[in-house]
């Protein structure tokens, strides 16, 4: 089990990076990928991201490496909603605060964006960067699709052949149980969240985003890409651009990776766990923090 935080000093003289995991996820997907599970724990990473093995890299080894101080938390209800993982983010910093003379850099996760977003509606002059990966600046649709999943699990077989019905229906089931959730939904376009959501750009802050346009994330028994298989069992003008190669990275698109008021905005033909790793990414990540 993952520790509930992971703190390491590093020299007075540079910003204090505190990271935002999205939802459903561990501290250690930033500090021992290999051993972390994605989609509400119901996957190993390993299992869906080519390369990640005991040589994986994050941004939070870059950066402790470069002796910056770094701070990894768990969030309490990691599947809950946001509103709660923003008052934790704020007691964190309150309560390292002692590390940021040089200023917080918050890098961020998939819903982490989101966090960050919210905590900063209040302003926060200590946060002197904001780096998103794969957020859902503009929400994700992926919530509606448990309606399509739901009655082709019992026939795929017909379509998958070499892929047993067991591994099938299981994967499938994980699947539904995500996209059910009650986080998931608050992530929708057209939720409370986002109609609530007042931020703007904050003077004296840089923000960065970076997007996905590799749909290849989640796999149906440990082979078909699940982009691929509703390409087989749903009309080609109904599958979302999430899941569409080249327009999205398997859960989030890359139009609503794009934070509205960034400085700079890149994408990179990833999936929605390998940008976290990606060593070009990574060095953006790097480059941005060394210039603070």
């Amino acid at each position: 089990m993952a520790p509930e935080r992971m703190f390491h000093r590093g020299r007075n003289d540079r910003p204090l990076a505190i990271f935002v995991s999205g939802m459903g996820i561990d501290i250690s997907i930033w500090s021992d990928p290999q051993k972390t599970k994605v989609m509400g724990g119901l996957y190993p990473l390993k299992s869906l991201v080519k390369g990640v093995g005991p040589n994986a890299r994050t941004a939070f080894m870059d950066l402790q490496d470069r002796e910056f101080s770094v701070l990894l938390w768990n969030q309490k209800r990691p599947a809950g909603p946001i509103e709660i993982a923003v008052d934790e983010l704020r007691g964190l910093i309150a309560e390292y605060k002692e590390y940021a003379g040089e200023g917080i850099l918050l890098i961020c996760h998939s819903r982490g964006g989101l966090i960050a977003r919210k905590y900063l509606e209040k302003g926060d002059n200590l946060v002197r960067c904001v780096i998103t990966l794969a957020s859902p600046h503009h929400g994700t649709t992926m919530a509606k699709w448990a309606a399509y999943l739901s009655p082709i699990g019992s026939s795929l077989e017909y379509i998958l052949k070499g892929i047993r019905k067991e591994d099938i229906n299981s994967a499938v089931h994980k699947i539904l149980r995500f996209l059910d959730g009650k986080g998931l939904r608050e992530m929708l376009p057209d939720s409370d969240f986002f109609k609530n959501l007042r931020d703007s750009k904050q003077k004296g802050t840089r923000y960065i985003s970076i997007g996905g346009t590799n749909p290849d994330f989640v796999r149906i028994g440990g082979g078909l890409p699940l982009f691929e298989l509703l390409s087989k069992v749903i009309p080609s003008g109904l599958i979302p651009e999430e899941l569409r190669e080249g327009c999205g990275d398997g859960m989030v698109s890359a139009a609503s990776a794009v934070l509205p008021y960034a400085d700079d905005h890149y994408n990179f033909h990833v999936n929605h766990a390998s940008v976290l790793f990606d060593e070009e990414v990574r060095g953006h990540v790097l480059k941005a923090a060394e210039l603070l």
